[in-house]
């Protein structure tokens, strides 16, 4: 399995000094996001030297699925009320749904003019 971006990628040139959000896993999410990317590219990578471009999409996606597994954590509340004592919940699937959109506007966002989400015959 090819991981197209590690901690280092995703500190120094994802991050720039900006605080990170994955604070632990870092195999874990990176591999995730890497599976995420390929499944959208095919094999329209070099896997040996994938593009910038890749490895960004790469941390940014990683950072979302961390973020979704510390939603799932806190029970999926999605709001809190104090005097009046209301909670409420987001589903599952609405919490996977929000993950597949934020994911689709990501891949598009780095990928779409790189011209490695074309599908078609080369």
């Amino acid at each position: 399995m090819v991981i197209y971006a590690d901690e280092n990628f995703y500190k120094k040139e994802y991050l720039q000094g900006k605080a990170a959000v994955i604070t632990a896993a870092f195999p874990y999410y990176f591999r995730k996001a890497s599976q995420i990317v390929k499944k959208y590219v095919l094999d329209n990578i070099d896997d040996e030297n994938p593009p910038e471009e890749v490895r960004m999409c790469c941390c940014e996606i990683a950072e979302l699925a961390y973020k979704q597994d510390q939603t799932a954590q806190s029970d999926g509340v999605s709001s809190e009320s104090v005097q009046g004592w209301s909670k409420s919940y987001e589903s599952t699937e609405s919490r996977r749904n929000a993950f597949d959109k934020a994911v689709k506007e990501c891949v598009y966002k780095w990928l779409g003019g790189t011209g490695l989400l074309y599908r078609g015959i080369r």
